[in-house]
């Protein structure tokens, strides 16, 4: 049970853990790095609340930033720009991770023009590769892109590398405010918070 007195940013911490989206353990990263830590976001597509709830938090970010269009990354960005372009009426294209090699041959899926801005939302950043990437394929196809939108901010380098190539990063929340908010409603222990905030130094 969520106590009614949280933030919605609260909520979405204790319903994330509640899902299965937050592992705590000993785990290897996309990045190869080892983790306590795993976030699983992906599962939100199987908790449509829950989706909900990430994607009026995405907002809270997004109202404040000028775009035309929205990119998902593939394949973890897409479910929740899916849910961003139907909750904000905004038009979503999303790169595909390999271009086609029938009909059209696109590389990236949906419709835009030339000259417009993009925003790109992804789950969470690590080491801002994936983001980047997506970044380097709508650019190639004549979007221009300043911002990109991300849930969590695993605070590994990922805000500095996309900074070090001239795009800003918006997180909703950092990987040690999730961690604070489930200490405090009684979902982990301080103990094993410690033990997370180690293994990110």
């Amino acid at each position: 049970m969520i106590d009614e007195t949280l933030t919605p940013l609260e909520s979405l911490c204790v319903t994330l853990y509640d899902i299965g989206a937050v592992k705590l353990g000993s785990f290897k990263l996309h990045s190869g790095k080892k983790s306590r830590i795993y976030l699983d976001l992906r599962v939100l597509v199987s908790f449509p609340n829950a989706l909900r709830e990430a994607a009026a938090a995405y907002r809270t970010v997004l109202d404040k930033l000028e775009y035309d269009l929205l990119v998902a990354t593939p394949l973890a960005g897409l479910p929740i720009g899916t849910a961003l372009c139907l909750d904000i009426n905004i038009p979503l294209i999303y790169p595909r991770k390999t271009a086609k090699s029938y009909g059209t041959g696109k590389e990236i899926e949906g419709v835009w023009a030339i000259g417009q801005t993009a925003v790109v939302v992804d789950d969470l950043v690590t080491s801002g590769d994936s983001i980047l990437e997506a970044v380097a394929a709508v650019k190639a196809a004549g979007l221009r892109v300043k911002d990109a939108v991300v849930l969590i901010d695993r605070e590994q380098g990922g805000t500095q590398a996309m900074q070090e190539q001239g795009y800003k990063l918006h997180a909703v929340m950092t990987l040690r405010q999730l961690l604070s908010v489930l200490v405090e409603q009684d979902r982990i222990t301080a103990k094993m918070h410690a033990k997370v905030i180690k293994s990110l130094e």
